[in-house]
């Protein structure tokens, strides 16, 4: 492996981490709500990895968003979960 290859070397180390995100569902719907998140906003969700906050939030509060990730393979659990 070419050691510039950045992505597939974040997914080698990371996909075997059991967690990715230490917060529960409920938790990130909360934070949502403390940062004032209404039906309608766009939200940015940089290094998104398979996406649990977008799509927690997007079912709470009614936001739309935009994930970002140097993964692939996280993407498509992301697009997955979408």
């Amino acid at each position: 492996m070419d050691s510039l290859d950045l992505p597939r070397s974040f997914t080698i180390r990371e996909s075997g981490h059991r967690v990715h995100n230490p917060f529960t569902e409920d938790q990130l719907a909360l934070l949502g709500r403390a940062i004032g998140l209404r039906p309608g906003m766009r939200v940015l969700d940089l290094a998104c990895g398979s996406g649990e906050m977008l799509c927690t939030w997007s079912r709470a509060h009614g936001i739309g968003g935009t994930g970002v990730d140097i993964s692939t393979v996280f993407l498509a659990a992301a697009h997955a979960r979408a």
